[in-house]
């Protein structure tokens, strides 16, 4: 046997122990995916919803003290 009939031998058994996965497998694979993909979206929807409520708790805080500010103002001219 020569260098290149070795190499296609290796090469032949390497990709005989690379089987297909089983139907099990692809299963495991499948719903592994399906519950990574729901947690980032979870995680992605829990982010987004906490920064609208800092910025709507924010936005409240302002007109709150606006109103308070223009109150004292028109206390002072009276």
């Amino acid at each position: 046997m020569n260098a290149y009939e070795i190499e296609q031998i290796e090469k032949q058994m390497k990709g005989d122990f690379r089987l297909p996965l089983s139907y099990a497998d692809w299963e495991y694979v499948a719903r592994h995916a399906r519950q990574e993909r729901a947690q980032m979206i979870g995680k992605a929807f829990t982010e987004f919803f906490a920064a609208a409520a800092a910025k709507i708790a924010g936005l409240a805080r302002q007109v709150r003290r606006t109103a308070a500010e223009c109150t004292d103002a028109r206390l002072r001219h009276n």
